[in-house]
């Protein structure tokens, strides 16, 4: 966050100095409103393209073994941009690194899941994935165990994300 409002400074102060340097060519002197408004202008362009690459920026740096199956866009009046094509503030990954599978149970894929959020810590989880019956469940630390050696008193999720299942399913099929 710190380095965001260091950037929007320097480009308020470039914004200024282009300015400047415009008005010296012309040989005229600028309007005293002008200044800041140029300033601000710069700051919010800044700004919102910052806030706009957030998600390619943290994907870029997603080592190849994590795969994003859901971006989670955000409108907000203070940015009425928003409205015409959200922000990227949440991206949902998997990683396949951690692909689990049981032979006697192969339908069945546990993966880790991270939330990652902007300016927020990144939430953890692991989902047990049934790629016959194509649905999830979280797959909370302290699950019991049935006779069979599955799993007993999860709520499963018939709306998981497709991506989520291909992801999980493209090892066990």
């Amino acid at each position: 966050m710190l380095l965001d409002v260091l950037i929007a400074a320097c480009a308020a102060l470039a914004a200024l100095g282009v300015m400047l340097i415009g008005f010296k060519l012309l040989r005229t002197v600028p309007p005293r409103w002008l200044g800041p408004v140029v300033a601000a202008v710069a700051v919010v362009a800044v700004t919102a393209t910052l806030r706009y690459q957030w998600a390619y920026r943290v994907e870029a740096m997603l080592p190849p073994e994590m795969v994003v199956i859901e971006r989670l866009g955000t409108r907000s009046p203070f940015e009425p941009w928003s409205y015409l094509k959200p922000v990227t503030t949440t991206l949902v990954v998997a990683d396949r690194g951690t692909l689990r599978t049981n032979p006697a149970h192969a339908d069945l894929v546990l993966i880790n899941v991270l939330v990652v959020g902007r300016a927020r810590d990144t939430l953890f989880t692991r989902h047990l994935v049934d790629c016959a019956g194509r649905r999830e469940a979280t797959f909370p630390p302290n699950v019991t165990f049935t006779s069979e050696g599955l799993p007993d008193g999860l709520i499963w999720a018939a709306d998981a994300p497709p991506a989520l299942l291909n992801t999980a399913c493209a090892v066990s099929s």
